[in-house]
């Protein structure tokens, strides 16, 4: 799966730009990207939310770094050849804040899964974490990654989208299907008329909104990232 996805960076056509693959290993290097083109940092423990940690601290180097754009790819998803250049036209052609793709889902083996993309996806309410190209002037945002409640982390791409939101940052929408997600969710593979894999997940959505509009999870949330995202 690493290096489906690391693949899929370096065969992105995007001649006119140069791209950077930052790769973070949350506690668990594997050797073999050592003699990768890529960035490699290694993080002596994992921190079990979600990619939060690794995904904040490769933010906030490519920030230091000064980079144009800031692009997701969590590692068990992959990029179709035109996903960096379609994002980048559709900048090129807005000044958006962030620019969105949509996505295919498959099943764990990479196997297309035959069902439609979530309501509130098709109605740009919700964006995975891979799907986004983030502009300079979304940089603001990414320390989100880091500050949210490791409670909020199994909907960490839900609550960076209501950052976004709370900024006030402009999106811009490909409308095209550049990313390649695997699941591990139960209504996808439901819609499909499919088995369910081995490590399926349920309504995670619901069960932390639980802990997010009780006391002491909307006090965390507002006093670590200063808003509730409902």
């Amino acid at each position: 799966m690493l290096f489906q996805a690391h693949s899929s960076v370096l065969e992105q056509n995007t001649d006119e730009v140069v791209v950077d693959h930052i790769m973070v290993a949350d506690g668990f290097p594997n050797p073999q990207v050592n003699g990768w083109k890529v960035k490699h940092f290694i993080l002596p423990d994992s921190h079990g939310d979600n990619g939060n940690t690794p995904r904040g601290l490769g933010s906030l180097l490519a920030v230091s770094e000064e980079y144009d754009f800031i692009a997701y790819l969590d590692a068990d998803n992959w990029y179709s050849s035109d996903h960096l250049s379609s994002l980048l036209r559709v900048w090129v052609e807005t000044s958006a804040d962030v620019c969105c793709s949509m996505r295919t889902l498959h099943q764990i083996d990479g196997s297309l899964i035959d069902a439609p993309l979530d309501d509130d996806e098709l109605k740009k309410e919700f964006v995975d974490t891979s799907c986004y190209l983030l502009s300079k002037s979304a940089f603001k945002t990414v320390k989100i990654w880091l500050d949210m409640p490791k409670q909020l982390s199994p909907i960490c791409d839900r609550v960076f989208f209501s950052s976004i939101k709370h900024h006030g940052l402009r999106l811009a929408f490909t409308g095209k299907p550049t990313l390649a997600f695997r699941s591990q969710y139960l209504g996808h593979y439901a819609k499909a008329g499919l088995p369910l894999p081995e490590f399926v997940k349920g309504d995670v959505v619901g069960e932390v909104n639980a802990w997010l509009l009780s006391i002491e999870g909307a006090r965390e949330t507002a006093k670590k990232i200063g808003f509730l995202p409902i």
